[in-house]
């Protein structure tokens, strides 16, 4: 019996992927559920949506401070979700 050279499965996900075209909204799907280990339950438990539109991170809170505050941290947010993802998915975060 002959074997054939394999690929490993993460590379074949991600040729699948890109050839179906949906390598976007993964991204997005997994920026969006990383925000909960990102953030932690602190941030976490005043989230009432997060949407990502265009490459841009919509997260609407519940609480006037910590909007106040994630506001200002908008570009490091951004940045340590991109780095989660392993690519630039996000051009900005808007804090609501």
């Amino acid at each position: 019996m002959r074997r054939s050279k394999g690929q490993p499965i993460g590379e074949v996900i991600k040729e699948l992927l890109k050839n179906y075209d949906i390598t976007s909204k993964f991204n997005e799907a997994h920026i969006i559920t990383s925000w909960d280990k990102l953030m932690g339950p602190s941030v976490t438990k005043y989230t009432v949506k997060i949407e990502v539109e265009k490459r841009i991170l919509f997260v609407k809170l519940s609480n006037a401070a910590l909007k106040q505050e994630l506001s200002y941290a908008r570009q490091k947010i951004k940045k340590m979700l991109n780095d989660e993802v392993g690519e630039e998915v996000l051009l900005d975060v808007r804090i609501y």
